[in-house]
């Protein structure tokens, strides 16, 4: 299957003799409506269990009308058959350790080099990260995701496959697009070397077919020179027909320069003439003559900057506790499990704190002041670390702060410091009312590759309740 130099896959093309697992063998199903074909998603792994569970996890999910449909493949032997008869599967969750201990990421080349596929979305899955961590596998391999096993909830998978499928889409749609433009586009050239000119006719219908298109279109013949560029093109780089070339921006670094006359892809960020930055995905693939001599290239741009914008609020808006602003248990949690896996430098601290007498806030001046006091601890809290702190709301009044590359001694000064100044801290509501409070702290050392999550906090918890056996504002060190 070469997905750049054959057949575009389509949304709803599918085989005629499609059977997916959920149905019985023994009977000839009826064959839904295009709008109602279930997403193929390839799920290759040889645990059993986990074909099941992504059966179950995505039984009650639809998206655009559509359901979720899981074609296994329980080796990357029998991945490699099933990617060489089908062409509609837009995603992959694909395991690491198989017939082999990287089978997963030998598959991965399998499909990017072998077949040329770089449509189809590959979300590693893998329930030992240690056989292929997450930055070497994602700098190494041409991958769109990576998951743990144990992170991937129904909610989470069924967010990693929308963004997935939506990719996979939008991609097979550029291509569509852009080799339909390369076709009109390779014909008036043609034509334009067989004959001195194109009839007036059929030059106005292609340059306002291509005028008219809302994306940026562009062609560069050999000499470098815009041959032909349509008004969204001008809008967005009004300079370029005078000869200044436009930078290309950042390349994915799974999209490296292809050698060759296959098209490539790659984001870029550009400055448009209104001063705004957007986030475009640009499509280009080189044109040749039938000796082979590059002629020129040809080039589509689409603003991918709202979906980018989006894609930041939602991750914001999963890691961040809405009432306080700073990290939500969840993302703090996940912040101390990478210290505890060895993935800072030097030893670190963690620093539970806890509101006194909070119940005696909400209870006398009402949960309004409940919450502004939270948000003021924040505040506080924030203006005394270091720019590589973190501080997460663990729930209620209760808060963790990470202390990257700091000892035991620097932790407890730092946390002394935290409290000093909550308790000269003057809080101010909006009736006029004033009010102060403290906070009781209990600080641990965190022993990377020996601890766990969980001992850490124990630890920590320790001291905390110690120090508000002890009388509260004051810090007890684990």
């Amino acid at each position: 299957m070469q997905i750049l130099t054959g057949q575009v896959p389509t949304v709803d093309a599918f085989p005629d003799d499609l059977m997916f697992e959920d149905e019985d063998p023994g009977t000839v199903p009826e064959r839904p409506s295009a709008a109602a074909v279930p997403w193929p998603i390839l799920v290759v792994d040889d645990d059993e269990q986990v074909h099941a569970m992504t059966r179950v996890l995505l039984k009650d999910f639809e998206f655009e009308g559509r359901r979720f449909a899981i074609v296994s493949a329980f080796s990357a032997a029998e991945a490699r058959e099933i990617l060489a008869e089908r062409s509609d599967l837009p995603v992959v969750l694909l395991d690491v350790v198989m017939e082999t201990q990287d089978a997963g990421l030998h598959l991965v080349h399998h499909i990017r080099r072998d077949l040329g596929n770089r449509h189809i979305r590959i979300i590693l899955r893998t329930g030992q990260p240690g056989q292929a961590p997450e930055r070497e596998a994602i700098v190494a391999y041409d991958i769109n995701d990576y998951k743990s096993k144990a992170e991937l909830t129904a909610q989470k998978l069924f967010t990693s496959l929308v963004g997935a499928v939506r990719s996979w889409r939008d991609l097979v749609t550029i291509e569509t697009l852009n080799q339909s433009l390369e076709r009109r586009v390779a014909e008036r050239t043609a034509e334009l070397e067989r004959q001195t000119a194109l009839a007036d006719g059929q030059r106005r219908f292609i340059e306002n077919l291509v005028e008219m298109m809302p994306s940026p279109v562009w062609y560069k013949d050999a000499a470098g020179r815009y041959a032909l560029c349509n008004r969204a093109f001008r809008e967005l780089f009004p300079n370029a027909a005078d000869g200044i070339e436009w930078s290309a921006g950042r390349r994915t670094a799974s999209e490296p320069m292809p050698a060759g006359t296959g098209a490539f892809s790659f984001e870029s960020s550009v400055e448009g003439p209104d001063g705004r930055t957007r986030e475009l995905l640009v499509v280009k693939r080189p044109l040749t003559a039938p000796d082979g001599t590059e002629t020129g290239v040809i080039g589509i741009a689409t603003d991918i900057t709202e979906r980018r914008r989006m894609e930041h609020e939602l991750h914001r808006l999963a890691t961040t506790d809405p009432l306080s602003g700073a990290h939500n248990r969840r993302q703090i949690l996940e912040l101390l499990d990478r210290i505890v896996d060895g993935q800072g430098a030097g030893t670190a601290c963690l620093v539970m704190l806890d509101i006194d007498h909070f119940k005696r806030i909400n209870d006398g001046l009402g949960h309004a002041a409940g919450d502004v006091a939270i948000r003021r601890v924040v505040e506080e809290i924030r203006r005394q670390l270091r720019g590589s702190d973190q501080i997460g709301r663990i729930g209620g009044e209760e808060f963790a702060i990470l202390l990257p590359e700091t000892s035991r001694t620097g932790g407890a000064a730092i946390a002394e410091r935290l409290r000093s100044g909550l308790a000269a801290l003057a809080i101010e509501l909006p009736d006029g009312r004033c009010f102060q409070l403290t906070g009781s702290f209990g600080l641990t050392e965190v022993r990377p590759l020996e601890d766990t999550v969980e001992s850490v906090l124990g630890r920590a918890d320790q001291a905390l309740y110690r120090a508000k056996a002890l009388g509260r504002n004051r810090v007890e060190a684990a």
